[in-house]
């Protein structure tokens, strides 16, 4: 049988942690804000502010529309400088869309749509799996209930 090679064998695994940081509401639009870090290397507030300022610039403009969407937002930091800002809103009943951006600071000047021209895409790290695993379970419970406002309250409280 031939040799796989998915994961290189200078590959060293590392720890990270996702830090729930509430709800924002832009464009009417209620998502949860997460963080993804190492625990030595957190993400600094200008970088922060930044992301976050994009988020209310841009979100009309990548097709979430001003319709009560529910879902979360995670800023993830990969390095030095570099970070994702993924945009990830439940559509259909139950399905997970997402937009992805990034801002790679001293090359970047803001965040950028986060090119993905190949035909198999990728879609999480194994760090962003693990708030995405819980997001399925809190939408699961979402869509159970009798999805009163309350029931979305409830959703938007569920934070790792």
């Amino acid at each position: 049988m031939p040799e796989v090679m998915q994961v290189s064998p200078a590959y060293r695994h590392y720890e990270k942690t996702i830090y729930g940081k509430g709800v924002i509401q832009p464009a009417n639009n209620r998502l949860k804000w997460y963080e993804i870090a190492r625990g030595n290397q957190p993400i600094g507030q200008a970088v922060r502010d930044l992301a976050r300022d994009f988020l209310v610039r841009q979100t009309t403009l990548v097709g979430i529309p001003s319709a009560q969407e529910l879902g979360f937002v995670f800023l993830h930091r990969c390095g030095q400088g570099f970070h994702f800002l993924g945009i990830c809103t439940w559509r259909k009943n139950n399905e997970l869309w997402k937009t992805m951006f990034y801002f790679d600071a001293g090359k970047t000047e803001d965040f950028t749509l986060f090119p993905q021209d190949e035909g198999h895409k990728d879609t999480f790290c194994i760090w962003e799996l693990a708030m995405v695993s819980h997001e399925t379970l809190a939408w699961t419970t979402y869509l159970r209930s009798a999805r009163t406002g309350q029931d979305a309250d409830t959703y938007l409280t569920a934070i790792i």
